[in-house]
């Protein structure tokens, strides 16, 4: 039961990404994809520290409660905590639909579920090989990496724009012909 448990915890961790890191690419191209500016405005308006921020980073901490690391239950308690805030944030639309707002905001999504991805596979194959190396503590490894990584979406948006070398204003077609 266990098992299960951990890899509800990561569904609903990647759903939770997934949803935060589509708004936080949103906001990036609304800053004219400029990190500093980005960053600015995450200051300005209380991003950092938001809620919707605060609720990933409390699961991760109670993932590594006493009761956490025994009980089954209490780790789905975390999982619904996060499968609820990613339904809401998906329900209220705070993230924009990615597929309209132009080539580099697709791009920045898959590179930076692609990082995810890649991390977690990692993290999961080196907690196997591991002297302790079980399916249920990699399991859980993996989850709760999942789950630190979904608090800050923001600075893995900068990491990707910084990856794909993304300049600023270079969704912007006026710009883009003027390069050419």
């Amino acid at each position: 039961m266990n098992l299960i448990a951990n890899i509800t915890l990561l569904v609903a961790a990647l759903l939770d990404m997934i949803v935060l890191l589509g708004s936080d690419i949103a906001d990036h191209r609304d800053n004219g994809h400029s990190n500093s500016k980005y960053y600015q405005w995450l200051n300005k308006n209380g991003e950092l520290m938001s809620l919707k921020r605060l609720l990933p980073l409390a699961v991760f901490v109670g993932t590594f409660t006493t009761m956490a690391l025994q009980s089954w239950i209490v780790v789905m308690i975390l999982a619904a905590a996060l499968l609820i805030q990613g339904i809401c944030l998906l329900w209220r639309r705070q993230w924009k639909v990615l597929l309209d707002d132009g080539k580099n905001a697709r791009k920045m999504l898959f590179t930076a579920i692609f990082i995810v991805l890649c991390v977690i596979f990692g993290v999961g194959l080196s907690a196997l090989w591991s002297s302790v190396g079980t399916t249920l503590f990699a399991s859980r490894v993996t989850s709760m990496t999942v789950v630190m990584i979904v608090p800050i979406t923001w600075l893995l948006t900068m990491l990707t724009a910084r990856v794909l070398r993304i300049h600023p204003d270079s969704d912007d077609p006026e710009q883009q012909d003027q390069q050419d």
